[in-house]
């Protein structure tokens, strides 16, 4: 766990701490809930350590992506993109490493 809290507090110590979703400020502490993978670390556990890959959100808009139901938050279409996007680099990403850097990577 060591490498994913390090990243964990140099996210928190260079981005703003309010929600992608719906702008909620997320207070002075950082709590692992906070940081949400935008593709999931099973189906993507090359970029569980991308700091690209990780938006933070408040507890209850967590808890609505992770149930598919965040619809009508005002940033649910910006992160829809995001995700996309992070899909198409990912795919590019992994395509291009031989299958022994993939198990050195992240």
């Amino acid at each position: 766990m060591g490498k994913q809290k390090d990243l964990f507090l140099k996210i928190w110590k260079t981005r703003e701490r309010v929600c992608v979703l719906c702008g909620q400020h997320l207070g002075i502490e950082p709590r692992a809930h906070y940081f949400s993978h935008v593709l999931s670390k099973g189906a993507y556990p090359y970029y569980k350590l991308n700091p690209d890959n990780i938006v933070l959100k408040c507890i209850p808009c967590h808890t609505l992506w992770e149930t598919g139901s965040t619809e009508k938050k005002k940033g649910h279409r910006e992160l829809i993109k995001l995700k996309e996007k992070l899909k198409r680099k990912y795919y590019e990403d992994t395509n291009k490493l031989s299958s022994s850097k993939k198990d050195k990577l992240f």
